[in-house]
C-alpha cells in the first residue's frame, strides 16, 4: 500500500507543475515543466520498483 501512495504523490506533483505552468506562467515554460514532470515520473517509477523488489 505504501508504494501506491508514493505513485499518487508523484502524480499529484506532476499535475501541480502543469497547473502552475498553465495558470500562472501562461505556458511560457512548457519545456521546463515537461522536464520537471519527467524527473518526477522517473523518481516515482524508481520508488515503485524499489518497493516492489523489497517486498519479494
Amino acid at each position: 500500500m505504501k508504494y501506491i501512495k508514493g505513485l499518487y504523490v508523484s502524480l499529484v506533483l506532476m499535475l501541480f507543475v502543469i497547473l502552475v505552468n498553465t495558470t500562472i506562467f501562461d505556458d511560457e515554460y512548457s519545456g521546463i515543466a515537461m522536464f520537471v514532470c519527467l524527473g518526477i515520473f522517473i523518481m516515482g517509477t524508481a520508488f515503485f520498483i524499489n518497493t516492489k523488489q523489497l517486498k519479494n
